[in-house]
Order: structure tokens, then C-alpha cells, then sequence
């Protein structure tokens, strides 16, 4: 059925916030969530999919690289500070190499 258009006095409530955000306001997270298949078949065809792209990746960066270094620049592929949710010895591990790069 269509609807009928509001009366002229009336008002269209708000929805209140959530009572357990206490003032605090919505936080959208970055990156996709990629969490693995908990068993079987699933799994390995989802670690097979994970190496097959890391390995069609490291061969697009490696092409990039060489045909950077055909036009007379030098391209390095470095790896990334990583999350902060990595283990702390992860972490100083990177930092050391990310430092060691941007020295060169």
C-alpha cells in the first residue's frame, strides 16, 4: 500500500544512541576482515588461495622493480611497518628493517 504523506504537525522521532556506547561514537575499522575456514577441504583450498595470490603478488612487484630499473631508477621493495596487533619482537624486527631501507 502507499504510504500517506506525514501531517503537518507531526514528527518523526530519532532513534536514541545505544546505551552501552556511553557518548562514544561508532568506529568503522579499515582493512577487510579475512579470517580462514575453521576445517577441511575449505581450509586448504583456502591456504592454497592465500600462497597462489602471494606468489602472483611478489611476481608483480618484481616486474615493477625490473622494468623500473630498465628505465635507469632504482625500485626496492620493502615491506611495511606491521600492525599493531603483531607480537612486540615482530614489530622491533620490521621497524629495524623499515629504518635500514629508508638509510639506503
Amino acid at each position: 500500500m502507499p504510504q500517506k504523506p506525514l501531517k503537518a504537525n507531526k514528527k518523526i522521532d530519532k532513534k536514541k544512541e545505544a546505551a552501552n556506547r556511553h557518548g562514544k561514537t561508532a568506529v568503522t575499522r579499515k582493512g577487510k576482515f579475512d579470517k580462514p575456514p575453521k576445517r577441511g577441504k575449505a581450509l586448504e583450498a583456502y591456504k592454497d588461495d592465500k600462497d597462489l595470490s602471494k606468489a602472483i603478488n611478489k611476481r608483480n612487484e618484481s616486474n615493477a622493480a625490473g622494468i623500473a630499473e630498465q628505465a635507469g631508477g632504482k625500485l626496492k621493495v620493502i615491506k611495511g611497518p606491521p600492525p599493531v596487533m603483531a607480537p612486540k619482537d615482530k614489530q622491533k624486527k620490521a621497524g629495524a628493517k623499515v629504518e635500514q631501507a629508508m638509510e639506503e
